[in-house]
């Protein structure tokens, strides 16, 4: 899967509008405030700011507050604002997941309205349940068409193998209790260990996903409203309620970003992406399962999640990890879109909770619009659409047809985008997508100009997002369907016997 994964569908989650957040970032610097930075992330950052882009900061006059708002963001305290929703919210029904239609016979069978009207409105005919059935098996390989050769088939099955091997595949598709992510708490240990503080419990928590291999991590109150709810057990047709089929009641969702490879989710849509997605979402399986046995065996209950249990990008939100893009993707500082995002579901409370940020990130999408240009199947809202498609409803085609959007989370406001479609082309393509990842402005590598850009986002007025938008493609980012940089990456591995420049060597970042 990319990380555009179709039933991800994450809020927009600012405070208040895009446009009042940057005001207000103006008048209060996010971070603190305060002089130069103290702590060796911070002073990274202006390291890499001083050697490139001094002279434009100055020059500019783009501010020391922007550059502050790049590392922290702004802290929103009131989480019913970070994530907005209007009177026509409700929890997301797991049944009406665009996974759950493609994966289960009964909600096919149930809903076969759905496969009609999409196949009419879109002038083809497409069932999502049978094209899953073949998904990622149907197309051969072919060894003159670069990215589709059986060199990259063969990285894409074996990215994914170790969940093949753990029968959790499924999980990538919301399933939920996988033999990776077990509802079983028969392991709790009967003492409770009592941590000094609250803070003392998150460090744990967190140094625990940073040796495990976790990009970031964040803590957050269980929120019903961003939980599955009722959620369904694909694999066995049978739909679970939370009061009666999960085994305690949850307090704490821990969020956890796995960043994936650049290079690799560069070569979107080739198969060959799919080597960083797939071993992507191992590493979620690995660090959420890990984090789970961890907790359990601190004497709380817990059990680990995937794409299942609830929405990974508005916990993530909550958690201060990001935003939500135009892509209804997470967007990381840092990172950008190219992250997969795993939980763990706990009763564990006595810790302390990570506020949700805001970085002028929603404010920069209204204005950029690269992911939907990139989209090959035109599932996301452009631009030129009313409000730029930020709003409580979808905005994108056939949104105003009775019934159409039944698997999006309407009532929050966000970019809402057409899953249908994006997974119809994932069919097509017997592969996952990614190219709105690998096209957005905020995917770069870890470049002076691109932490400078960061930094400018929070306080640079609309035109100029616009005019940042379009100079991402100048410099050569964001290309999608390049067959030289299928070349490339496959060249990426020269050197690792004794990899001279640290590659994947992560654990000290920030700290040079």
């Amino acid at each position: 899967m990319a990380n555009e994964t179709p039933e991800t569908n994450g809020p927009q989650e600012q405070g208040k509008t895009p446009e009042e957040t940057a005001s207000e970032a103006k008048a209060a610097p996010a971070g603190g405030g305060g002089n130069a930075p103290a702590d060796p992330s911070r002073r990274a950052f202006f390291k890499r700011v001083a050697i490139g882009g001094g002279a434009a900061l100055a020059g500019g006059g783009l501010t020391y507050a922007g550059t502050q708002a790049a590392i922290r963001g702004r802290a929103i305290d009131n989480m019913d604002a970070a994530i907005q929703t209007d009177e026509t919210f409700k929890p997301m029904d797991q049944r009406d997941l665009i996974f759950t239609q493609a994966l289960s016979p009964v909600i096919s069978k149930k809903h076969p309205e759905r496969d009609a009207q999409y196949s009419k409105l879109n002038n083809k005919k497409f069932n999502f349940h049978e094209g899953a059935k073949t998904f990622e098996h149907a197309v051969p390989f072919d060894n003159s068409k670069t990215g589709f050769t059986q060199l990259d088939k063969a990285i894409h099955h074996a990215a994914w193998y170790p969940l093949d091997l753990s029968e959790s595949h499924s999980m990538a598709f919301a399933q939920p209790n996988t033999r990776m992510f077990p509802w079983d708490q028969s392991d709790v240990e009967k003492e409770q260990y009592e941590f000094p503080s609250k803070e003392a419990a998150a460090h744990a928590i967190k140094s625990a996903a940073r040796v495990w291999g976790a990009s970031r991590c964040g803590i957050t109150r269980r929120d019903k409203r961003w939980d599955y709810d009722p959620l369904y057990d694909v694999l066995k047709g049978r739909t679970l309620s939370w009061e009666k089929d999960f085994p305690f009641e949850p307090k704490t969702v821990i969020v956890i970003a796995i960043a994936m490879d650049y290079d690799a989710l560069a070569t979107a849509p080739a198969w060959t992406a799919e080597s960083t997605i797939g071993h992507g979402y191992v590493v979620m399986a690995q660090i959420a399962s890990q984090m789970a046995k961890f907790i359990r065996g601190l004497g709380y209950h817990a059990v680990g999640a995937g794409n299942d249990l609830g929405n990974s990008v508005a916990y993530a939100v909550a958690a201060g990890l990001g935003e939500g893009g135009r892509h209804a993707q997470l967007i990381v500082p840092g990172i950008g879109p190219r992250v997969r995002l795993c939980k763990v579901y706990t009763d564990l409370e006595f810790v302390e909770y990570d506020q949700p940020h805001d970085w002028g990130i929603a404010k920069f999408c209204l204005s950029c619009g690269e992911c939907a240009k990139a989209c090959p199947s035109k599932a996301l809202p452009f631009v030129e659409e009313k409000d730029s498609g930020f709003g409580f409803q979808p905005t994108y085609e056939f949104s105003d047809e009775p019934g159409y959007t039944w698997n999006n989370h309407t009532g929050v406001l966000k970019f809402h985008t057409d899953a249908k479609r994006c997974f119809n082309f994932w069919i097509e393509n017997d592969s996952a997508c990614g190219n709105c990842a690998a096209a957005c402005t905020f995917n770069e590598p870890d470049y002076w100009h691109h932490w400078f850009t960061m930094g400018m986002s929070t306080v640079a007025p609309g035109f100029l997002h616009s005019l940042m938008s379009k100079m991402h493609p100048l410099f050569g980012y964001g290309e999608t369907g390049d067959p030289h940089k299928v070349d490339k990456f496959w060249k990426t591995g020269k050197g690792m016997r004794v990899n001279p420049k640290m590659l994947n060597n992560v654990s000290t970042a920030g700290y040079t």
